[in-house]
């Protein structure tokens, strides 16, 4: 990529690739971000870097203070469980809308999904798996019918992102959140939006949880 390089799509590389360093737990909450350190890695601009960093810290992930910096945003545990409300009744509400059973061409891609995300997870291809997760989540939500619901529970997604980190590696987390895809893919050929909808949420749980026990134990 050429350090001169100011487009749309450098800056969304920069911005992908530190999603997925936060999430696998790369980059760690209050870790600072160099703007040279980034420029020299991704081979850009400090200003593509900027830009990134400015998009980052929109979806609040990324925290920018004068004279200080960026660093990578943590929450509280109060944080953490306002943000876990808010994903359960967005996820509740989508999944309920959902028009039960879904058409066998949708469900054929969702078992798709699952099925490269199981794989991930064998081979050990934990940024396939961090694609895998994200792509099923948002294929499944679009179902609802409501672009407006689908992208809020995109932006809940990105900030959970900062939670994730201490469950998206361990591997019985991991086996679990695959099992639960192919639940959730179940459900999507019945008849009933509350089964569906208390499967999407249980299945918000373990990160949180994980999250805030590794937290006290830190503290």
């Amino acid at each position: 990529m050429s350090r001169d390089s100011h487009s749309p799509n450098s800056v969304q590389t920069v911005v992908r690739a530190l999603e997925v360093d936060i999430v696998l737990g790369r980059l760690y909450p209050r870790e600072r971000l160099v703007e040279e350190q980034l420029a020299n890695r991704f081979g850009i601009s400090r200003h593509v870097v900027r830009q990134a960093l400015l998009e980052l810290e929109i979806a609040g992930l990324v925290v920018r203070e004068a004279n200080k910096g960026s660093t990578v945003c943590e929450y509280s545990p109060e944080e953490v469980n306002q943000l876990y409300q808010m994903r359960e009744i967005v996820e509740r509400q989508a999944a309920m809308l959902i028009a039960l059973p879904v058409s066998p061409d949708c469900l054929a891609q969702l078992e798709a999904i699952c099925d490269n995300h199981a794989g991930a997870i064998k081979d050990s291809d934990m940024i396939r798996v961090v694609a895998a997760n994200k792509e099923f989540h948002q294929v499944v939500y679009r179902l609802c019918g409501n672009h407006f619901l689908a992208d809020v529970i995109d932006e809940m997604a990105k900030k959970a992102n900062l939670v994730r980190f201490t469950s998206s590696t361990d591997q019985a987390r991991l086996e679990q959140a695959r099992d639960e895809h192919y639940q959730i893919l179940d459900a999507l050929k019945q008849d009933d939006n509350r089964a569906l909808a208390d499967i999407c949420v249980k299945h918000l749980q373990p990160s949180r949880l994980m999250y805030l026990e590794k937290r006290a134990l830190l503290r």
